[in-house]
């Protein structure tokens, strides 16, 4: 190299030299002065996305693009804060997270300064920095809102109006246009209001007053549809008005029933119902009715069999019985009743039989059977005038049935006269016989004469008038 040249390499390194030491000065004692608040704050991403990089030094190229790298960096990750920034003070930051707020933006700033000295590594950190807390900050929101929101929710349900109150304060001054954070508003708005009428239905509620108290507890209801508090003391209220007015009906249907007043007591249980349709008391004390009042039927009609049976009407006794039996098989008493009353039955129409149609006993079967009957009749002990009654008209009976009676019998003298399976009587003017109690006929002929037939009945007692047989009408 020649001394002309040395000699100029040398003046343009001073040259050079002098030229960083003006921007040294210029920077640090004039800039500062046209610079009033950090640059970032008023800046969107579009402009930063824009600004012209500093003019570059006389360093190495490798250095150079590295610098550059770190001030394009620099510049994205502001872009990233202005918009996290922009969105947490929409969310007013500074009310519920003040001293970490400023700590970002102070983070910011020196990374401004580190910037405009062309640190732009050290810049790119602490944007970085300040970046991540904005970040934090941004969940930190997040989460403040719905902790907020849910102790709101809860110190309405609570009735807490303090902090219910600060809740939906904070709630709002994080994000208004939430619709959770409007519904916790208004129920906060009308919580006062809701207080007072929650308080006085609890007050009447303790002391029985249910209509006022579900008077109360609808009026808070309307102010605030969702308050749990308002619902379920709503309910309960309205529980105890039904329930008093269903165990009313059903006190009034027990007491018709201990009386014997059956479809009072059913009317009044149904009515219950229309109360409670569900609850299986209603079905249970209807099954009530309806069994006392089977018992009641069947205790009149086991009562109207005893007297019948005293009154010695044994096949009406026997018929309740059976009727009874018919419906309900396990009734004991029908069934013990049913056997004696079945034989008491039997004799007493055999007994009426035979003193109803004594020649029945004329025969010998016919006068057996009566003797048997008349036997097991007299074996009864306390049998009740009526049967005492039918064993004297059968004794009497029986006696007639083998003591014959004189009978007479006229005829003309003409007529041949036969009395079947007894005798032939022949012709005759009168004659007579005894016979035994019967029916019995008697047949006359004669020659040209039309044949005649003459039934006549011995009863036992003493026969009044003749039996006449005669032929008396011609033939042709």
């Amino acid at each position: 190299m020649s001394g002309t040249e040395s000699k100029t390499q040398s003046k343009t390194q001073k040259f050079t030299l002098i030229t960083l030491g003006v921007v040294a000065v210029v920077t640090v004692f004039f800039l500062p002065q046209f610079v009033t608040e950090p640059w970032w704050s008023n800046t969107t991403e579009e402009q930063l996305q824009e600004l012209p990089p500093p003019a570059p030094d006389e360093v190495a190229p490798s250095t150079a693009a590295e610098l550059t790298r770190y001030r394009q960096d620099s510049q994205s990750v502001l872009a990233e804060i202005v918009i996290v920034r922009d969105r947490l003070l929409e969310r007013n930051v500074e009310t519920w997270a003040q001293a970490d707020f400023h700590s970002a933006v102070g983070k910011v700033e020196t990374g401004d300064e580190e910037y405009s000295y062309g640190n732009y590594e050290k810049s790119l950190r602490l944007y970085r920095e300040a970046r991540d807390q904005l970040t934090d900050l941004t969940r930190m929101g997040d989460e403040k809102l719905f902790l907020a929101k849910a102790d709101g929710f809860a110190a309405v349900e609570s009735l807490n109006l303090n902090i219910a109150q600060q809740a939906s304060e904070l709630a709002l001054a994080i994000d208004e246009d939430d619709p959770e954070v409007q519904e916790l508003k208004m129920r906060v708005e009308t919580l006062p209001q809701v207080i007072v009428h929650v308080e006085a239905a609890d007050h009447a509620f303790e002391r029985d007053r249910f209509e006022e108290a579900r008077s109360e507890y609808k009026l808070a209801r309307d102010l605030d549809p969702d308050l749990s508090r308002a619902n379920e003391g709503f309910s309960m209220a309205q529980a105890e008005i039904t329930g008093g007015a269903f165990r009313t009906r059903m006190s009034r249907g027990f007491s018709a029933l201990e009386n014997g007043d059956y479809e009072g007591a059913r009317a009044a249980f149904r009515s219950a119902a229309e109360i409670e349709p569900r609850n299986p008391a209603v079905g249970q004390a209807l099954a009530q009715v309806d069994n006392r009042e089977n018992l009641s039927s069947v205790n009149q009609e086991l009562a109207r069999a005893l007297d019948l049976e005293s009154a010695e009407n044994w096949a009406g006794a026997v018929a309740i019985y059976e009727s009874l039996l018919a419906e309900d098989s396990t009734l004991a008493a029908a069934r013990a009743r049913l056997l004696p009353a079945r034989v008491r039955a039997e004799l007493d129409e055999k007994l009426v039989t035979y003193i109803e149609d004594p020649l029945l006993l004329s025969s010998r079967s016919g006068y057996e059977a009566a003797q048997s009957a008349f036997r097991d009749a007299q074996g009864i002990s306390n049998g009740g005038p009526k049967l005492q009654g039918q064993v004297d008209q059968l004794d009497v009976l029986l006696k007639r049935a083998t003591s014959p009676v004189d009978v007479v019998f006229r005829s003309d003298n003409q007529t041949h006269v036969v009395l079947y399976r007894v005798a032939e009587l022949g012709t005759f003017e009168r004659t007579s016989m005894r016979l035994r109690p019967g029916r019995y006929v008697a047949a006359g002929t004669r020659d040209g004469f039309r044949d005649v037939r003459v039934e006549f009945t011995i009863t036992g007692e003493p026969m009044d008038e003749a039996i006449v047989v005669r032929c008396e009408e011609p033939i042709g």
